[in-house]
Formats: C-alpha cells, sequence, structure tokens
C-alpha cells in the first residue's frame, strides 16, 4: 500500500523534529567547545570591550564561532555587530541561531576578508573581532597577509583589532584528508587546514602586514597533558564524540587545570594561542 500524503507529511515533519531534538540536547551537553572556554573570554578581556557597555560602537566579527558575535549582541542594545563570513552553511547556521535568540541587530553578511571588493561598502568600525579564523585562510602561503593588509581600512581611528591563532614554539602547518571548509580536497594529497604560528610568523605574517600598532598579546598554553608535544592536545581527547557530551558542561573547569595563561610564551609549557590587540592610531 503507497503512503498517503498525510503520512509522507508526518514522516517528514518526525525527522525534522528528530534534528533539532538532537541539536538541543548536543547544545545542553556541549554548551560550547573546549578550547572556546579559555580562548574567547581571553580575547573579550584582551579587547576591553565589555567595558564599554553604553556606548555606540560598531564592530566587525570575521568568522569566529558564532557565539562571540550573539554574546556581543546581547551584551548591549547600542553595539551594531556585522558577522563577515564567506560560507553558506555557518552564514546560514548565523541566521538561525540570531533568530532564535531574537537577536536583529546582527548584520549577517557574506563576504572574504582577502577580497576588498567584498569589503568596501561595510564602512569602519570600533572593533574587529576575529577568534580562531586567520590561520585557515586561504592560499596556504600568503592569504593571512591579504588579510592583514586589509584589516586597517575597516577600523576607525584608534578603532582596535583583536584576534586569535594557534601558536607554538616553532611554527608549521597542519592537513587533513578530505574538504577543509569551502576547499575540496584532492585524492592524492592532504588538504590544508591550519597554520600554527612562532614569534617569526606571527609578526610576518599579520603583525607588521596590518600596518596597526599592537597594544596587547597573551598567551595560553596547555600543561599537564602530552609535555612539550603540540600536536597531542586535550581538545583531541575530550572534544569529541561521547566524552564530549559526558564532560562538556565541565569543560571550564578542565580547561582551567589544563590550560593556563601568561603574557610571555616562554613561561608557558606547551604554547597553544596566541591572543593580540591592535590599535589604529
Amino acid at each position: 500500500m503507497s503512503e498517503t500524503p498525510y503520512a509522507l507529511l508526518m514522516s517528514t515533519a518526525n525527522r525534522l523534529t528528530m534534528s533539532h531534538l538532537r541539536e538541543f540536547w548536543r547544545s545542553l551537553l556541549v554548551p560550547m567547545d573546549y578550547t572556546r572556554t579559555r580562548e574567547i573570554p581571553a580575547l573579550l578581556a584582551q579587547s576591553g570591550i565589555l567595558e564599554r557597555k553604553g556606548e555606540p560602537l560598531k564592530i566587525l566579527d570575521i568568522g569566529s564561532p558564532q557565539i562571540l558575535s550573539l554574546t556581543l549582541c546581547l551584551r548591549c542594545d547600542d553595539w551594531e555587530v556585522t558577522y563577515l563570513n564567506p560560507f553558506e552553511p555557518e552564514l546560514e547556521d548565523m541566521r538561525r541561531k540570531a533568530s532564535a535568540l531574537g537577536v536583529s541587530s546582527l548584520n549577517i553578511l557574506k563576504g572574504d576578508i582577502t577580497r576588498q571588493e567584498a569589503l568596501a561598502d561595510l564602512g569602519t568600525f570600533d572593533y574587529v573581532f576575529s577568534c580562531s579564523v586567520f590561520e585557515h585562510i586561504h592560499p596556504e602561503h600568503g592569504g593571512d597577509v591579504i588579510a592583514s593588509r586589509n584589516i586597517a581600512p575597516l577600523l576607525k581611528r584608534g578603532g582596535s583589532f583583536v584576534f586569535s591563532v594557534p601558536y607554538a614554539r616553532e611554527g608549521f602547518h597542519e592537513y587533513i584528508e578530505g574538504d577543509a571548509y569551502a576547499v575540496k580536497g584532492d585524492a592524492s594529497k592532504k588538504t590544508f587546514f591550519q597554520r600554527f604560528y612562532d614569534e617569526r610568523s606571527l609578526r610576518e605574517q599579520i603583525l607588521a602586514p596590518s600596518g596597526l600598532t599592537t597594544a596587547g598579546q597573551r598567551y595560553i598554553g596547555e600543561r599537564r597533558y602530552h609535555g612539550d608535544d603540540i600536536r597531542k592536545r586535550m581538545a583531541f581527547l575530550i572534544g569529541f564524540g561521547w566524552r564530549a557530551l559526558v564532560l562538556g558542561r565541565f569543560f571550564r573547569a578542565i580547561s582551567g587545570f589544563f590550560m593556563e595563561e601568561s603574557p610571555e610564551y616562554t613561561t608557558l609549557a606547551k604554547p597553544y594561542l596566541a591572543v593580540c590587540a591592535l590599535v589604529k592610531e
């Protein structure tokens, strides 16, 4: 017997319900990624923006985890936040989350920070944020330099560019099998995924090309887990699968035990992230 039109509709509705339920339970059990529990608070602290509630500010977020832009929108009604991302699936995800939170003040735009023509009509901002984005920017060699040069024109005089990137004592590139965001993988070789910066590459590929003045710099490191081996990280152990579902609500406490911060990377057992604040003078 063939299914009735109503049965077909209910089948679709039930599948949609199950999808929403899975997403609900995932968000309930894992409200934030393990590394972000330390990275985003450090980014906000370095910016000083939370002390400026009540001031009318224009803020640009370049592809950071969506929770950053959403938090800034909810923090102050006087802040105009623009979220920029070249990847449509992430834009759609942001639209859905903003709708769920009733956030109407967020401008969600498709655009690539490496393409000046995509930035021409954005205007200028008091703050530009970028949380763990620059390390992924293509092309592999030079994409981050192009992006860095495009930041200053987006800032008002006195405005701040605050960003975080993976960091190690000696920089290197990480590669993965298959696709990396919008870049299609090649079966014959691994796909470039991200850069880990060191002092030289951070300076030459982001700080210096930006033409901005460094106002503050902090480092987040990992301790008590595989010594000085940056390729083995706690996020890989607990950040995925059933471990994440069990431990997700405790990520902040766990990261407090296994991660540390310092203004000098040399004092950290295993430097992991650099958080920098630059100013347009």
